[in-house]
């Protein structure tokens, strides 16, 4: 080979490997970088998600435990079943500016199983006051109300096994999101698909 042409060549080699590497250095920057600044912005936000889960577990597994780990239920009043209402929706609201959307979702679950169980609080309150206060035509009567008192407290304590269910379902997700300090590399997205060739059709003479 001609000494010159040898001498280009090789030049445009070391040039092209030179541009290559620091492609690939400057790619490496980028993630860097993006890698850092994610991992700041999850540091930013995991005490307060933090807080925000621990009050909402907290408050929902009260609420469990005053209807499954008593030896006597007693109903809540009103006022208390008010109370109970306006705080785990102030902290489910909380919850959900915070996010992410995966913990939401359950979130949303966990709220709704939670208010469940305070409607059925207050339905089981109500029926016990007509056992109680009211005046019954007869023990017939009576009976039917105490019974059907019964019945609540059963489907209280249903709802409440189902609230236990969501609680754990919500812990779970919320730990493994908290565990994220943002170092994770994520995998690269491949945006372009390779599309599959059409079947060839057959043609005939």
């Amino acid at each position: 080979m001609d000494p010159g042409l040898a001498a280009v060549l090789g030049a445009v080699a070391g040039s092209v490997g030179g541009v290559a590497g620091a492609i690939a250095t400057a790619r490496a920057q980028r993630e860097g970088t993006r890698m850092t600044l994610r991992a700041e912005h999850i540091k930013e936000r995991r005490q307060p998600r933090h807080d925000a889960y621990k009050a909402f577990i907290q408050s929902t597994f009260a609420l469990k435990e005053s209807v499954l780990s008593c030896d006597v239920y007693e109903d809540p009043t009103l006022e208390e079943e008010n109370r109970l209402r306006s705080e785990i929706t102030a902290q489910w609201t909380d919850l959900v500016l915070l996010g992410p959307k995966s913990v939401n979702m359950l979130g949303s679950v966990l709220h709704d199983a939670a208010l469940d169980v305070i409607r059925q609080m207050g339905a089981a309150r109500y029926i016990l006051h007509f056992a109680l206060h009211i005046r019954h035509a007869n023990e017939d009567e009576e009976d039917a109300y105490r019974e059907a008192y019964e019945d609540s407290l059963n489907n209280l304590r249903s709802l409440a096994e189902q609230l236990g269910l969501a609680i754990n379902a919500f812990a779970a997700v919320a730990s493994t999101l908290l565990e994220d300090d943002g170092t994770k590399q994520r995998r690269a997205r491949f945006w372009k698909r390779r599309r599959s060739l059409p079947p060839a059709t057959l043609v005939r003479e």
